[in-house]
């Protein structure tokens, strides 16, 4: 089988491509064919479908008034984007496209393209953007649905975009136009959902239940069986250092547990905030590595002992889990959103109430003075994340186009096979209850 992937960046620019990247690969090993449409970047590599790309669009790049008036019409529909991939689909051939991420850069106008030249289209749900204008369902930092039944305006009026107010009025245009023109109820055949909790929530807004389905991201787990942590181990924070993220609990929570090292590795806007906050509260057990990734980023969390997601966003699956799970350690993370599917409280971790520091420093303390539990919390989720890849999946990437009956035809079947995010086959062990 003949897919496209659709996705602005051809490159590793952030965990979407990470796994979008290893996904072609494996359906390459599975004998389909892939080709990638996205922005021209040397950071890519190479393709012979390259011709094709979309010239590369900065859209925090300083401009006069006319070129931000032709970028926030790029943004919305992109006659240039159309036009490319129309020229790429005739030269490819695809019976398949598989889209993620292509707001803005690409923007949906590329979806009306697939739909004139009858390719089906599976669209992995990477994030609320069909929901909420500015990505994530957060609003000063806390979870907002104000947005999620299509009044769109609240984008503008609750000034959530860091944008600013008139980055968040395209935003607010972009959103309204395509509900009005139905775009994705048009275009789309099957929505594909990592966790269960973001499928209710496109089914709540509206979308067909039969036409979203839940497939749990897979995690590749490194060679080596991962080694008991150190007596003195640090507590790890990886990720993207911005307010709905929830570190500030984090360092606050640390000045309760000095005996206890944290490292944050990551960047972001909230960085010199964090740091001001740790140096104003004396902290000495917190460090702050930077952006870390590749090798280094999984030595860092197979020598800590446990890791900490403390964001006060729903979040579509938060990757960092799986990263966790996959060197064997342990998770304590809000109970909030996709969570509450990854973390099982006693088994693969510890989930604490949203901005309570209190429980979060009790519940690091807890498992840090009990190392064997901590060790087979750890274990338990490198069982899950260490379980078979959705081969099956890759046999059958048309997936379930039962909304429209336009993947009727080709050669594979016609569902997609995966494992659940995490099994009840995972040890039980007794202990205590972990009510902190």
């Amino acid at each position: 089988m003949r897919i496209l992937y659709c996705n602005k960046y051809n490159f590793e620019f952030s965990g979407t491509e990470v796994y979008l990247l290893d996904l072609m690969r494996l359906v390459r090993q599975e004998g389909h064919e892939t080709a990638l449409f996205s922005m021209a970047d040397s950071r890519g590599k190479p393709s012979p479908y390259d011709k094709y790309a979309v010239p590369p669009i900065d859209f925090k790049r300083p401009a006069g008034p006319l070129q931000q008036l032709r970028s926030a019409a790029h943004a919305i529909y992109s006659r240039e984007a159309r036009r490319r991939i129309r020229s790429l689909l005739s030269d490819f051939q695809p019976q398949l496209a598989h889209v993620r991420n292509i707001y803005h850069h690409l923007s949906p106008s590329i979806l009306w393209e697939l739909r004139r030249q009858g390719v089906p289209v599976i669209y992995h749900v990477n994030d609320f953007k069909m929901l909420c204008p500015s990505y994530n369902l957060v609003s000063k930092g806390e979870p907002c649905e104000r947005c999620v039944k299509g009044a769109f305006r609240h984008v503008v009026s609750e000034g959530c975009y860091a944008g600013g107010p008139a980055a968040s009025v395209v935003l607010a245009a972009e959103a309204y136009v395509h509900k009005w023109w139905k775009t994705y109820a048009t275009c789309v055949d099957l929505l594909l959902a990592p966790t269960k909790f973001v499928r209710d929530k496109m089914v709540d807004s509206g979308w067909n239940p039969q036409a979203v389905e839940v497939l749990p991201h897979f995690q590749r787990v490194p060679n080596e069986s991962p080694t008991a942590p150190s007596i003195d181990a640090p507590i790890l924070y990886f990720g993207r250092l911005s307010v709905e993220k929830g570190v500030i609990d984090l360092v606050r929570a640390m000045r309760l547990i000095p005996n206890i090292r944290l490292i944050i590795a990551g960047d972001g806007p909230q960085r010199e905030e964090l740091e001001a906050k740790a140096a104003e509260l004396g902290l000495k057990n917190v460090e702050f590595a930077g952006h870390v990734g590749g090798q280094q980023l999984n030595r860092l969390i197979a020598e800590s002992c446990l890791t900490v997601f403390p964001s006060h966003a729903y979040e579509t699956l938060g990757k960092s889990i799986l990263e966790s799970y996959a060197h064997g350690r342990p998770v304590v993370a809000t109970d909030l959103g996709s969570r509450r599917e990854l973390v099982i409280k006693g088994e693969t971790g510890v989930l604490y109430e949203v901005g309570d520091v209190e429980q979060l420093a009790a519940s690091i303390a807890f498992l840090y003075a009990r190392p064997k539990l901590t060790q087979a919390m750890g274990e338990a989720g490198l069982e899950d994340s260490a379980g078979p890849l959705p081969e099956a999946a890759l046999r059958s990437p048309d997936a379930d186009l039962r909304k429209s009956g336009r993947g009727e035809g080709t050669s594979a079947p016609s569902h997609l096979h995966s494992r659940g995010a995490l099994k009840n086959r995972l040890h039980r062990r007794t202990r205590r209850d972990l009510a902190l």
